[in-house]
């Protein structure tokens, strides 16, 4: 039922009245008190209120549909760290909805809206995969946006990344492998409690080693794809990266 909204023009309005107390509440009730509370929010740059009026435009609830401006607010409000804005710029990139079609990018978003707490994006991540709309050989790639993303946004709810944290000094093969097989093992458990390979990826969020990420993927792609029974899986592994085999390449800089 739509609801029944008198509609004024948007850019006339941004600036019209100052922000009301009861304004964030009205906003998130999402009903025919919302629309110019949510409309004064987002005027000041308020991320909630961004989201808010970017739901009517993008469902046309008692105003005009308009995919475009509804891409655009709910991109303000992503990269102000609101969870349930990236999971809709998430899902304008599957739909094509105010932005151009683009799988990889919504992917990454999804990424990044589940890092920030948004249950939902794993649904997203895993219809996406279902319908083999991601290239397994660009999860690199992937991955590196989502950390992008991810980077540039204020208000981060998950992973901090420590830049000043020192990188290990490895001295030989032995070492360089032991030193590996405790992420190793990590990847391993999911796999053991029936986790999904875009759980584990979850793992690379606010990685900024190129790498790094590489190797991680690699790591994930192995567990989810080789014949090793999960009961063996660690110390094959082990044995396969002391050998330096083609099978683990992947793990190596």
């Amino acid at each position: 039922m739509k609801l029944n909204i008198k509609v004024f023009g948007l850019l006339a309005m941004l600036f019209a009245f100052p922000v009301q107390a009861s304004d964030l509440q009205k906003c998130k009730a999402q009903n025919q008190d919302s629309f110019e509370a949510c409309e004064r929010l987002a005027s000041s740059g308020n991320p909630d209120g961004q989201f808010g009026l970017g739901l009517f435009l993008l469902e046309g609830n008692g105003v005009k549909q308009d995919y475009q401006k509804s891409f655009e607010l709910m991109h303000k409000a992503s990269m102000q760290g609101h969870a349930a804005a990236q999971f809709q710029v998430g899902q304008a990139y599957v739909n094509g909805q105010g932005v151009k079609r683009n799988f990889e990018e919504a992917y990454a978003w999804f990424l990044v809206a589940k890092e920030n707490g948004n249950s939902t994006a794993s649904q997203g991540i895993q219809f996406m995969e279902s319908k083999n709309l991601i290239n397994p050989a660009r999860m690199n790639a992937i991955t590196q946006r989502a950390n992008d993303i991810y980077s540039s946004t204020s208000d981060q709810k998950g992973f901090k990344y420590d830049e000043n944290e020192s990188s290990q000094q490895i001295s030989g093969l032995a070492e360089y492998c032991d030193t590996v097989m405790p992420t190793v093992d990590g990847i391993i458990t999911y796999k053991r409690y029936g986790k999904s390979q875009s759980e584990a990826r979850q793992l690379m969020i606010g990685m900024t080693d190129e790498r790094a990420i590489k190797m991680m993927n690699g790591v994930i792609n192995w567990v989810w794809n080789t014949n090793v029974p999960i009961s063996e899986m660690s110390g094959y592994f082990k044995n396969r990266c002391l050998e330096q085999s083609e099978e683990v390449i992947f793990i190596f800089p």
